[in-house]
């Protein structure tokens, strides 16, 4: 018996599979840096709080409050000043070195000051007080402004905005964690729906390539028409449509997803397939929407929204530089007191303890400048009370929808469950009347057809339940599953 050569089908045959395969060794090589099991909501917060760009970025500006309120504390550093004169030629050859230190601190505006001085040579009568004994001065004292920069100066002011700037940072950072958290749970939550909705659309492929078996078969007997068979295989190349939407639908989830599942060198990870859970789980309570509910997760938003935390603390910042305008507008009166002591020789009159005294006193007059930034504060004070107050309204807005789309959305995925199961059973039904003759192939198509679709709203009214828990955390300021 002659040999047949291989035709271009067996040839195209064979080099398909060998792609096919490749392929699918590929995605495995792929895949295989990725954890086993299935992917769990916690595993996707963890990874958003670890490795999110924008949850990065607020950990950076934190970094920064921080550098800044080390900034500001640096204006209390001790000052060491050194100072030397020296006049060589001319009829009073002398010199001079004055070494001082000054120490700021946070009571009432004061500083410390403490020196030493020392001079040798000539000096002409009215320069009498550069003079000191052999072994030279030393002084101490303290400076204490009276009215002026007593409560408030803008050394300390600049501290207390920088505290409040941490406390920003703070909040800030948990308002963009809450944020991301809210955006990644919910493309989680699409990732699950497409794959049930790739699932549902699969098992609705897998009814009609049976029944095309089923019906080859029959047509092949002559029990049934060739014209069933056709339209049945339409069913088919239109559910094939369906699975194709649906996985593109998936792939796209899968995408968003990434975003939000990072590796350890923080680069996005697109989810394999394989780690799909099975299902959505079913709503596990029933009291949304109850008044005495409702206030309750009014009170606990209003205490833990970053947002509030944000706001109350610019405003704070807001009336320090306040309060340090108007504490400009008053009078400088500053006192000081200093005590000095020479040593060595030639004693007298140097030798003995002094006690000085000053007072400064200056009076502004127009003082405009200080008028204006004062005007612009309490300008400032009034925009962020407006806005706070709309924060607050519209937080206790928001805890009030949530609670309404969540007793809305329970009673949907009930009212989904329902029709699903009779749609189902309104199938099997028509399908066993198919079998027996009693009906067409059309009617049995409706109807898994209209099964269908009532499988989709399942999954859909599911969604939208879980899609509200999230909102429902987010709302409340959890950044829990």
């Amino acid at each position: 018996m002659r040999r047949q050569k291989p035709s271009w089908r067996m040839w195209a045959l064979w080099i398909g599979c060998l792609l096919l395969g490749l392929t699918q060794r590929g995605l495995a090589d792929e895949g295989s840096s990725q954890p086993d099991g299935t992917l769990l909501l916690p595993e996707v917060l963890e990874s958003i709080r670890r490795a999110y760009p924008q949850v990065l970025a607020a950990l950076a500006d934190q970094r920064s409050a921080q550098a800044e309120l080390q900034t500001a504390r640096g204006g209390f550093d001790p000052i060491l000043k050194l100072k030397g004169d020296t006049s060589p030629f001319g009829n009073y050859r002398n010199g001079r070195v004055d070494v001082y230190l000054e120490q700021p601190t946070p009571i009432w505006g004061a500083s410390a000051f403490a020196g030493y001085r020392v001079s040798i040579g000539d000096f002409a009568d009215y320069d009498g007080k550069l003079v000191t004994n052999n072994y030279g001065e030393i002084r101490a004292g303290l400076a204490v402004p009276l009215l002026r920069n007593g409560p408030i100066d803008r050394r300390r002011a600049t501290l207390r905005r920088a505290e409040a700037s941490v406390q920003v940072a703070d909040a800030s950072l948990g308002e963009a964690r809450l944020q991301a958290l809210r955006a990644g749970s919910s493309r989680y939550i699409d990732w699950v729906g497409a794959g049930l909705r790739r699932q549902i659309a699969t098992a609705l492929l897998d009814l009609a390539k049976r029944r095309d078996e089923a019906l080859a078969v029959r047509v092949q007997r002559g029990d049934m028409p060739q014209i069933e068979r056709v339209d049945n295989q339409r069913a088919l190349w239109q559910r094939q449509g369906l699975l194709v939407s649906a996985q593109r639908s998936l792939e796209f989830a899968a995408l968003e997803l990434s975003l939000f599942v990072r590796d350890g060198a923080g680069l996005p990870v697109v989810v394999r397939e394989g780690r799909l859970p099975k299902d959505l789980p079913l709503p596990d309570r029933t009291d949304y929407g109850q008044p005495e509910r409702v206030a309750a997760d009014k009170k606990l938003a209003l205490e833990q929204r970053p947002e509030l935390r944000r706001l109350e603390q610019q405003r704070k910042q807001l009336e320090i530089e306040r309060d340090l305008v108007k504490n400009q507008l008053w009078p400088s009166a500053d006192l000081s007191a200093a005590v000095s002591q020479d040593f060595g020789p030639p004693g007298y009159p140097r030798d003995k303890t002094v006690l000085d005294l000053s007072l400064n006193v200056d009076i502004p007059t127009l003082n405009r400048a200080a008028r204006g930034r004062l005007q612009q504060a309490e300008a400032a004070l009034q925009k962020f009370s407006a806005q706070q107050r709309f924060l607050i309204d519209r937080i206790q807005t928001e805890v009030a929808d949530v609670h309404s789309q969540l007793e809305q959305a329970v009673r949907r995925v009930e009212l989904a469950k329902r029709e699903f199961e009779l749609a189902k059973q309104v199938e099997e039904a028509e399908r066993a009347k198919f079998e027996l003759g009693d009906s067409t192939l059309l009617s049995v198509n409706l109807r898994e057809q209209a099964t269908f679709d009532a499988a989709i709203r399942q999954v859909d009214s599911l969604i939208e339940y879980h899609r509200a828990r999230v909102s429902y955390q987010a709302i409340l300021g959890s950044d829990g599953p």
